[in-house]
C-alpha cells in the first residue's frame, strides 16, 4: 500500500481536479489500516496474500470463470444520507457451505454513500477495482478480472475454517469505510440464486454499455494526460497497462475516466497520469511518452509499446484480460476468443493454453490479452486492418458484442458453429469473400497492408496446361497465366515427378 506523503500538496492538487473534493476525503494519509486480527472473520487478511494462486485441486468453490455464463460485481453510489445499513450483508441464495463443490453463478453488489458529501458517479469504476484489490487480501481467495468477467476461487482450506459469503461481504464493506473516508456506509448484497444472478448481471451490462458510450467521443490526440495502471504487478512484475480514451485496461474494469477518478482518490496509488508526448507512429499507436513511462515502470524489461497493433512492440498482458486476440498465419487473419470459451479455438488451442503464452508481462507478437471494451474503439487494431482482419470469433463473444462489428463484416467472421478447423475456415472465407483473401485495405489510411492469399495451383491444373501445350512447359509463361511465381511452378513439377505423374 502507499506510503506517507505531503497532505497539503495533495489536497491542493486534488482541489484542482474536476470533482472538486479534497484528497483527504478519498484516502487516508497514513494508510495504516489494520487488515489482520479481525476476530469476527475466520480468515487471514492482508496484502501479503496478493498474487496467491488457488489451483483447481485445492479449490472448493469457483464463481464465474470459463465454466459459468453469468457472474458480476457492481458498485452503486447513492446520494448523501441514503439509508444504508453499514456492514449489512444480505446473501440471496445458498451460502458457501450450502453450495456443492464446482462452479457457480455469482453476483456481488456494493452500495455506498457519504453522510454529507456527494460522491461523483465517475468514482464507480475506480471503486469497483476494490473488489479485485481487497478480494486478493483474503488468504485462500483468488480474484481475477472485473465487471461481468470475474473469476473467483475459494480454497478448501478457507472453506473448512468456516468462511462464508457473509464474511467476504463484511470484509469488503468494512474496507470501503476504513480505506475511503468519503464513504460512511457500505451495504453488500451477494447473490447465488442462479436466476437472479442472470437478471442482475444483464441489468449491469446494459448500464455499463451506456456509461462506456459516453467516452466514445474522446480521442487520444485531443486528451491529456493518459494513465498507467500497475495494480496487477503483483501477478506480472513487468506489466504496465497504458490507459487512453481509446484503449481501456485489459481487465475491462478501468477506462480512462475510471483511471482519472482513481488518481483523484489516491494520487500516490496504482493509477498515475503521464503526458503521451510525441506521436511516433500514428497507425501503430506509438508515443514517446508511453515508451518513457513503460521503460520506467517495467524496470527496463519493456521499452516500447504499439497500442494498436498485434505485431512488433505489443502491449503486455498480466493475467486479468477478458479475451485473447490471436494471429492465424494460415489465413493471415485474427481470431478473438473470450475467457468463458473453454473449447479449442479454430487453431486447436484453447483459451487457457494461449493465456499462458501471452500473460506475465511479456511482449508476444500475434497473441495479446485484451478488454472486450477495446472492440468498440475506433482504433481497434487499426494498424493491422481492424475488423477487416478478423476472421473467427467464438459465437457467444460475437453475439454479445455484435454491435461493435461493422455491418459489412458481420457475415464474414466465422464462429465454431461455422467451422471447426483451418481448412474449413479457408473455405468459409473464400465463400464469403473476406478481405484477407484478396488483400486487406485498412480504413485508417486506405493503404493495402496484405497481399491476399497466394494462388494455389493444383497438379490437375498444371497437367491440363501441359497437355494443352503438346507436352511442353515454359515455367515463366505458365506462372504468368496462373498468377503464381515461377518458383511455385517448378516446386509443383518436382512434386509431380516424385509422385510419378510426370517424367523428367
Amino acid at each position: 500500500m502507499a506510503g506517507v506523503f505531503d497532505k497539503a500538496a495533495r489536497e491542493k492538487e486534488a482541489a484542482e481536479e474536476d470533482f472538486g473534493i479534497q484528497f483527504s476525503d478519498y484516502i487516508k494519509v497514513e494508510l495504516k489500516t489494520e487488515t489482520t486480527g479481525w476476530d469476527d472473520i475466520p480468515a487471514e487478511i492482508g496484502p501479503q496474500f496478493e498474487g496467491e494462486r488457488i489451483r483447481a485441486a485445492d479449490t472448493a468453490i469457483e464463481f464465474g470463470g470459463p465454466k459459468v455464463d453469468y457472474a458480476f460485481e457492481r458498485i452503486i453510489i447513492h446520494p448523501p444520507g441514503t439509508e444504508l445499513e453499514n456492514e449489512k450483508v444480505t446473501v440471496i441464495g445458498p451460502e458457501l457451505d450450502e453450495l456443492g463443490e464446482g462452479s457457480h453463478r455469482f453476483g456481488m453488489i456494493a452500495e455506498v454513500c457519504s453522510d454529507t458529501k456527494e460522491i461523483p458517479p465517475e468514482m464507480e469504476g475506480t471503486f469497483s477495482t476494490r473488489f479485485h484489490y481487497w478480494g486478493n487480501y483474503i488468504g485462500g481467495l483468488m480474484h481475477l478480472n472485473g465487471r461481468e468477467t470475474i473469476w473467483i476461487r475459494i480454497s478448501k482450506e478457507l472453506r473448512d475454517k468456516g468462511f462464508k459469503l457473509e464474511h467476504w461481504g463484511k470484509i469488503i464493506a468494512r474496507l470501503f469505510v476504513m480505506e475511503i473516508p468519503v464513504v460512511d456506509r457500505c451495504q453488500i448484497t451477494i447473490i447465488t440464486d442462479p436466476d437472479l444472478v442472470k437478471e442482475k448481471c444483464e441489468e449491469a451490462i446494459a448500464y455499463w454499455k451506456e456509461q462506456d458510450a459516453k467516452l466514445a467521443a474522446m480521442t487520444e490526440e485531443d486528451t491529456s494526460p493518459w494513465y498507467t495502471c500497475t495494480l496487477c504487478q503483483s501477478f506480472a512484475s513487468s506489466h504496465v497497462c497504458v490507459i487512453t480514451p481509446q484503449r481501456p485496461a485489459n481487465c475491462g474494469a478501468i477506462s480512462w475516466a475510471d483511471a482519472k477518478a482513481g488518481h483523484t482518490m489516491d494520487p500516490a496509488g496504482d493509477w498515475q497520469p503521464f503526458e503521451p508526448g510525441e506521436c511516433l507512429d500514428a497507425a501503430r499507436g506509438e508515443w514517446s511518452g508511453v515508451n518513457e513511462v513503460v521503460t520506467k515502470l517495467s524496470g527496463g524489461i519493456n521499452t516500447r509499446y504499439y497500442l494498436h497493433s498485434m505485431f512488433g512492440y505489443t502491449h503486455t498482458s498480466c493475467g486479468c484480460f477478458e479475451m485473447i486476440s490471436f494471429y492465424i498465419p494460415e489465413v493471415d487473419g485474427f481470431g478473438l476468443v473470450g475467457r468463458g470459451y473453454t473449447a479449442p479455438t479454430v487453431n486447436k488451442l484453447p483459451f487457457s493454453t494461449m493465456a499462458a503464452r501471452t500473460g506475465g508481462g511479456q511482449q508476444t507478437e500475434g497473441l495479446l490479452g485484451l478488454s472486450v471494451r477495446y472492440l468498440y474503439s475506433p482504433k481497434f487494431w487499426q494498424a493491422d486492418g481492424g475488423w477487416r482482419r478478423v476472421v473467427w470469433m467464438n459465437s457467444s463473444l460475437k453475439e454479445r458484442h455484435a454491435d461493435a462489428i461493422p455491418d459489412e463484416m458481420k457475415d464474414k467472421i466465422a464462429t465454431e458453429k461455422d467451422v471447426s478447423n483451418i481448412a474449413e475456415l479457408k473455405e468459409f472465407l473464400k465463400r464469403v469473400d473476406h478481405p484477407v483473401v484478396t488483400g486487406v485495405i485498412r480504413p485508417f489510411d486506405g493503404k493495402k497492408i496484405t497481399d491476399g492469399w497466394k494462388r494455389e495451383l493444383t497438379a490437375d491444373e498444371l497437367l491440363a496446361y501441359i497437355e494443352e501445350h503438346d507436352g511442353e512447359l515454359d515455367p515463366e509463361e505458365a506462372a504468368a497465366e496462373f498468377g503464381v511465381d515461377e518458383e511455385d511452378i517448378m516446386d509443383l513439377v518436382e512434386e509431380m515427378i516424385e509422385d510419378g505423374i510426370l517424367e523428367e
